[in-house]
């Protein structure tokens, strides 16, 4: 801690925020271009949209992506610095003051913690609420001129060998299981067809492990008089966590509301593997954006005069690659429960973190 606050090691800090403001630049650059084609080629093909409107989609999206490619611009942007100071024969003048090789770890590491803490209390929870309002406003922009009259809303479809159920409605909640305006429209095979059989529109209905739970409904069938009930169970075959993974996106929930959704999943009986999967993720992220920092500054200390200083960053790219390869293989066995979602979200951190431990120890120590 005292390296840090000394002139030298405020002086690397500078140097890394430096470099990785630059790479940030570069990066948002890149995803301003992109993904604004992306939308004009997405949306502009089936909607007349301007290039101001496709640059707002694109706004509206650029937290959540900034979020994802953090980890590469730290890396790259300390990867920078670093080889700046070693160009400048800076590092060489530090070496030969008794510098160590890990001192220049820690200030690069304290950058990506500092980094971690922002992205997950702050841009996260903006990149979330924006993401919202861009799959809204995309769906709306798509529902204008594609979707008839009547084919808004949610429609699920349950059924057996017995018959079917149509199921629609207005909209759903932010658990995921619970519908506003739902109706049920049931069918029964009679002599080798689909027949209808009678409908039900409530006011909601909550899916509860093996059944629906209605309140406030209407049952009519054909020929009968409506009978109104308060509540009502129907037994479904639908599998609660697909539903939940279906209607509601990791990608818009924040830091700050994960965790009570999580609980309240638990709670109900469900298992919300994906979103404990990105719960873990988030605790992980400033230990991953250090061990990317670790790397940028362990690659790229070896001394210039020595050679190899080109094929030395090249490694350290290749391994912060094979880190995010590592991660979403993780992520996937997580998603099958084969392993727990802690483990698949801190691994390739701690991996990186010591292989960038080992990397400086062999530069120090030999």
């Amino acid at each position: 801690m005292s390296f840090l606050l000394s002139r030298l090691g405020r002086y690397i800090i500078s140097r890394v925020i430096g470099g990785v403001m630059i790479a940030l630049i570069a990066v948002l650059a890149a995803i301003l271009l992109i993904d604004m084609v992306e939308q004009m080629r997405t949306v502009g093909t089936r909607v007349e949209i301007s290039m101001l409107e496709a640059l707002r989609l694109t706004l509206l999206k650029t937290p959540m992506l900034v979020e994802q490619t953090l980890p590469f611009v730290v890396l790259a942007g300390t990867m920078m610095a670093i080889i700046g100071l070693n160009r400048a024969s800076e590092l060489v003048a530090m070496r030969a003051a008794g510098v160590s090789a890990w001192r220049f770890l820690t200030p690069s590491a304290f950058v990506g913690v500092v980094l971690g803490l922002i992205a997950i209390t702050t841009l996260n929870p903006l990149g979330a609420y924006l993401y919202q309002n861009f799959e809204s406003e995309k769906e709306s922009a798509l529902s204008e001129t594609l979707a008839a009259p009547g084919q808004n809303g949610v429609w699920i479809r349950q059924g057996d060998e017995d018959g079917q159920v149509v199921i629609h409605a207005e909209g759903v909640d932010s658990s995921g299981t619970r519908l506003q305006g739902a109706t049920f429209m049931f069918f029964e095979v009679q002599q080798d067809a689909l027949r209808f059989t009678r409908r039900i529109q409530a006011a909601t209905a909550e899916l509860k492990p093996g059944f629906w739970q209605l309140t406030d409904l209407v049952e009519a069938t054909p020929g009968g008089r409506p009978v109104r009930q308060t509540h009502l169970a129907i037994p479904t075959t639908l599998d609660a966590t697909e539903l939940i993974n279906r209607f509601v996106n990791p990608a818009t929930l924040s830091f700050w509301a994960l965790p009570g959704f999580i609980r309240e999943a638990r709670e109900a009986g469900f298992a919300p593997t994906r979103y404990e999967l990105k719960w873990q993720a988030l605790l992980a992220y400033p230990l991953l954006l250090a061990t990317m920092a670790g790397l940028g500054a362990a690659f790229s200390l070896q001394l210039q005069r020595l050679g190899n200083l080109a094929q030395w960053g090249a490694a350290g790219v290749g391994i912060g690659l094979f880190l995010f390869f590592y991660s979403q293989l993780a992520g996937a066995f997580a998603m099958t429960q084969s392993v727990p979602a802690a483990v698949a979200a801190w691994s390739a951190p701690l991996a990186g973190l010591f292989i960038a431990l080992a990397m400086v120890a062999f530069i120090e120590d030999g």
